[in-house]
């Protein structure tokens, strides 16, 4: 791919780096998962094990770079602003490239230090691309325009990432500090990575529908930010102060908010499978908030709230907001292709066993089946996505 090809809009490097590395981090851990459950050759490890690398790998390395790829083509037009200049969006792409490479040598050589390396690297291009986020919000401010909250929304979270992410550097540097571990995973997936994701529906879903169904009634109150950023820091709460009513009353408050936007978001006459993937894979968040209630309470449900709402959710999501973008932007139909649709199911599928794994205590063979069925989609899915 040429260099010219690659750096001619902003979502292309942080795509291609996106979609690379997922699929590398989930051959790594499908490896991984086989090597403990099954006897096979398993990869090379160093003092962290690859259980503690597993979710942090995802959330700070694989799934940001999408987030930039289309936060950074969106963001300025939210705003009323031109199109970001190559010298403020490149180098992101080009941190998590290096982020992505470095963290393949770590892992695959058994080196803590080396992949210390790689999440500082990933540090670094959050840095620089949530302050050229920062930087058009405020430029929309000093102009005496907004605020666009679904901005600043954006913003709060990438906060949080950025917390996340620093904790995680302090355990992989000193490993007895499992506290700061707990934060990492906690504030990266509560607060960094499903915001995100229920921000840009919120602004993205009724927008989208409303152009391709006949009537669709565009319903979107900003109330209702503020409201899902209530239930998440109720919850968070919580979690950190290990008060059960709170975690409870926060993770039921983002189920019922969930699902009143799935069910009002549902469209009520024909729509076509861009839309229907948006919406189907939506579904996940109310299913995945009550899961995390009910867990609260005391049901024994493992890890099954978490994966409801990274494969679930995110992962759906990913799949139907690359291609909207990829799609519109090539001048390509703004519909889903047979590849995209069979990757989507697959996802489904991947999303369902590894939650069945999770509730029949993390059931080893539901595990593997649960990452190879992810795995096989998602290399299908690239060809869409790249």
């Amino acid at each position: 791919m040429k260099p010219a090809i690659v750096f001619v809009a902003p979502h292309r490097l942080p795509f291609l780096v996106g979609t690379v590395q997922l699929g590398a981090l989930m051959l790594w851990w499908l490896v991984a998962l086989s090597g403990l459950h099954f006897g096979t050759a398993a990869p090379p490890g160093d003092t962290i094990p690859p259980s503690l690398l597993h979710a942090p790998l995802l959330m700070y390395l694989a799934i940001p770079p999408f987030f930039f790829g289309f936060l950074l083509t969106v963001f300025p037009r939210w705003m009323g602003y031109p199109d970001l200049t190559k010298t403020a969006y490149a180098p992101v792409g080009f941190g998590y490239a290096a982020a992505a490479v470095t963290s393949w040598w770590g892992l695959g050589a058994g080196s803590d230090f080396v992949v210390v390396i790689a999440f500082a690297l990933a540090l670094i291009a959050c840095l620089w691309g949530t302050g050229t986020l920062l930087s058009v919000a405020l430029r929309e401010r000093r102009d005496g325009k907004g605020p666009t909250w679904h901005g600043w929304s954006i913003l709060a979270a990438f906060a949080f990432g950025l917390g996340g992410q620093t904790a995680f550097l302090i355990f992989l540097v000193q490993p007895s500090a499992t506290d700061t571990l707990l934060i990492a995973n906690r504030l990266g997936l509560w607060a960094f990575l499903l915001p995100v994701f229920l921000t840009v529906c919120h602004r993205m879903v009724p927008f989208f529908a409303g152009n391709v169904v006949e009537g669709y009634a565009r319903w979107r109150p900003d109330w209702l930010l503020a409201a899902l950023w209530g239930g998440t820091i109720t919850m968070l709460a919580g979690a950190f102060l290990d008060f059960v009513v709170l975690t409870t009353t926060g993770a039921a408050l983002l189920a019922g908010l969930t699902a009143l936007m799935a069910f009002k978001w549902w469209p009520r006459g024909t729509a076509p499978a861009l839309l229907w993937v948006l919406i189907i894979g939506f579904a996940w968040a109310p299913v995945g908030y009550a899961l995390t209630a009910l867990y609260s309470l005391g049901l024994p449900l493992g890890r099954a709230p978490e994966h409801a709402l990274t494969i679930g959710l995110a992962s759906s999501l990913i799949v139907a907001m690359v291609t909207r973008v990829t799609q519109g932007h090539s001048g390509r139909p703004l519909e889903l292709p047979f590849v995209g649709k069979f990757a989507f199911a697959g996802i489904q599928a991947a999303a369902i066993a590894r939650t069945l794994a999770a509730i029949h205590e993390e059931n080893g063979p539901w595990l593997v089946i649960s990452a190879a069925l992810f795995l096989s989609r998602w290399h299908l899915g690239q060809r869409e996505i790249l």
